[in-house]
């Protein structure tokens, strides 16, 4: 099927299918199969959805908002607190952070240097 369209478009899958795609994720043909333990790649981390994770201060970057002036109009401690106060996509304003361009023809992003 590569090269083509594989939606579904309100069809499902028959029983056959489903058993054999099943039977495709569990035993020896999972690559996670009797990594258990120690051999687990996320063993002794904390995941994202725990409640005592968080983003280390160390990782985190200061993000200053200018206008086109020049002026200094917000300063934050993310990209996504910057991007949220904008109501815009993280990605959207990542983009404009590293390529230096005016957002909107009002904002450019600059990344503290401290």
């Amino acid at each position: 099927m590569s090269g083509e369209n594989n939606h579904m478009y309100g069809r499902t899958h028959t029983p056959e299918s489903k058993a054999q795609m099943s039977d495709s994720k569990t035993g020896a043909n999972n690559p996670m199969y009797g990594r258990t333990g120690a051999l687990n790649p996320m063993y002794g981390r904390i995941g994202s959805n725990h409640p005592n994770f968080s983003i280390s201060p160390a990782n985190a970057k200061t993000v200053n908002v200018y206008s086109v002036d020049n002026v200094l109009v917000g300063s934050f401690s993310s990209m996504t607190a910057a991007a949220n106060w904008l109501n815009i996509p993280r990605t959207t304003f990542r983009g404009y952070l590293s390529s230096g361009k005016v957002w909107n023809n009002q904002y450019r992003f600059v990344k503290s240097m401290s």
